[in-house]
């Protein structure tokens, strides 16, 4: 089985004075150069002791280093794990608890995360030339190659780990697999039929997510050309696609929304000639937003349906779809090959077609469970094989697949997942809250933003300006929305944190005392 490092390999045989790689930070490798560039910085982690089966946090933004040093690790034989740069310290720690992991690599920005996270990295190592103290520049992680043992390389193995906060708020480590990632984005080169050698693809969806990942890594095996942004700014988006004629784009429906504005706020429209496809998740796209985009962006449109679980994609809608008085538009398309699907009623059983249910996936692309947690793997397997994805569908007669819910109430702001009982975690410690459900409500920027209802303790104190958030044990008002906001500020990532919050009474539950969050967020549809 190959490895990602053989596809850098080979095409570096063939395209070897071809761009592979460049970043706004003024970095930019030939296939030939990235080539050198993983053999030099696998010697050098060899060289300080890393090597088969260690795993090495990497806690940075998009960059062609980023992708340096994940395949210069994954050459010596070691198990990046793609960390979130917006987590806390706290929760780095959490994730460092799961992993055990022996190195970190990030942005020098993120030595605080780091260090507040407590963990005893043993090599700490900072993107760039230079370093905080007690680092390692990654311009001198810099040395010949380790030795190559076949196995390293031919491995069907784990090439890497990503995490994903469960709905428990609980850090879940997702294994990577070589095989199966390189056998879906083999068959999405397919599906879209004219990514070619030389192609031109922008990067800004992060690196630590699968769908950032799989762009880079679909562009690589195409031998495309990849423009890396460290983010996202509409701007600068608009303007690569005109200086640096862009072919392939992949964004949320949200920031689609965001480049249609860019673009008509301009004097003068921008030559947007050179683009093919976008392609989109997280969301249906809406007809409006449609409309818009297809007007102003005049590009195809692709919507991909998947998880990292999945290791890529489960359906697609495809471009014939993408009308905007179509029918199918807010379905997630139709199922791809190598999938077995199923809808399950609350007994497991299958549902009759057409039926609302919980998805149920099967095929080889699936991860072999999540990293160092044998009671997370038995909650998402059944006994035949089957993956519970948690996502309310239905599928209907000619075969569309219809998200009727998201998988366990997870909000998505921005593209970031954000998994409500995470956050009412954070704030049930605070002594003011008695009981807390936490919903997305819609956003113009974000489409979702994370919103609260609290209803408050009995004996809760108001925390004013001067006062110590938490204080309390005597009757009084409860302290201002935003006092709680900060609270969740100082311990969670911020994209997770209210951007809103209420207080209520009582929240709406069902018979069994399940709190109805479908009719929370159908009352306060517009509460950001």
């Amino acid at each position: 089985m190959q490895s990602w490092v053989h596809v850098v390999e080979w095409r570096a045989r063939g395209r070897r004075d071809q761009t592979a790689v460049r970043d706004d930070r003024g970095t930019a490798l030939t296939y030939g150069e990235l080539a050198v560039a993983l053999e030099r910085a696998a010697g050098g982690w060899a060289a300080r002791g890393v090597g088969d089966g260690d795993v090495v946090a990497v806690v940075a933004k998009n960059s062609a280093a980023f992708l340096v040093q994940a395949l210069g690790l994954m050459r010596a034989g070691a198990i990046p794990l793609f960390v979130n740069w917006r987590l806390s310290g706290r929760e780095l720690a959490g994730l460092c608890d799961l992993a055990a992991p022996v190195a970190v690599v990030a942005d020098p920005g993120f030595g605080g995360m780091v260090e507040e996270s407590g963990h005893p990295f043993g090599t700490r190592v900072a993107i760039g030339r230079s370093a905080p103290e007690g680092w390692t520049p990654s311009a001198a992680l810099d040395a010949p190659p380790p030795p190559r043992p076949a196995e390293r390389l031919s491995s069907a193995g784990v090439f890497g780990l990503m995490h994903t906060s469960g709905t428990t708020g609980r850090p879940k480590l997702i294994p990577l697999v070589n095989g199966s990632l390189m056998r879906s984005l083999a068959g999405f080169a397919i599906e879209i039929g004219d990514q070619v050698a030389g192609s031109r693809h922008l990067q800004i969806m992060p690196l630590f997510h699968l769908a950032g990942f799989a762009q880079a890594m679909q562009c690589l095996l195409t031998a495309g050309t990849l423009i890396v942004h460290a983010g996202f700014e509409p701007k600068a988006v608009v303007d690569a696609f005109e200086r640096d004629r862009v072919e392939f784009f992949t964004a949320g429906p949200s920031l689609i929304d965001m480049l249609v504005a860019e673009v008509r706020s301009r004097p003068e429209r921008p030559d947007l000639g050179s683009l093919r496809e976008i392609q989109y998740g997280s969301a249906p796209i809406t007809p409006a937003s449609l409309r818009a985009a297809i007007d102003t962006l005049g590009c195809r449109f692709r919507q991909i349906y998947g998880s990292t679980e999945c290791l890529g994609f489960v359906s697609l809608l495809h471009p014939d779809d993408h009308r905007p008085d179509a029918p199918v538009l807010a379905s997630a398309g139709q199922i791809v090959l190598g999938w077995e699907v199923r809808v399950a009623g609350p007994d497991g059983a299958e549902v009759p077609a057409g039926e609302p249910g919980e998805l149920h996936v099967r095929g080889d692309g699936l991860f072999p469970g999540y990293w160092n947690d044998e009671a997370a793997t038995a909650a998402a397997f059944d006994g035949d094989g089957w993956y519970r994805t948690g996502d309310i569908v239905r599928i209907t007669a000619d075969g569309y697949l219809h998200v009727l819910d998201r998988a366990k109430d997870m909000v998505i702001s921005g593209g970031e997942n954000v998994y409500p009982a995470e956050v009412e975690a954070v704030l049930a410690e605070h002594p003011a809250v008695a009981e807390v459900a936490v919903i997305g409500v819609p956003h113009p920027r974000w489409g979702e933003a994370v919103h609260a209802i609290v209803v408050p303790s009995r004996t809760a104190k108001a925390v004013g300006a001067g006062a110590e958030a938490g204080a309390g044990g005597e009757e009084g008002p409860p302290p201002p929305p935003e006092a709680l906001i900060a609270w969740t500020r100082d311990r969670l990532a911020h994209f997770k944190c209210p951007k809103s919050l209420e207080y209520a009474d009582a929240l709406p539950r069902n018979s069994t005392g399940k709190i109805l969050k479908r009719e929370l967020r159908a009352s306060r549809s517009g509460a950001a």
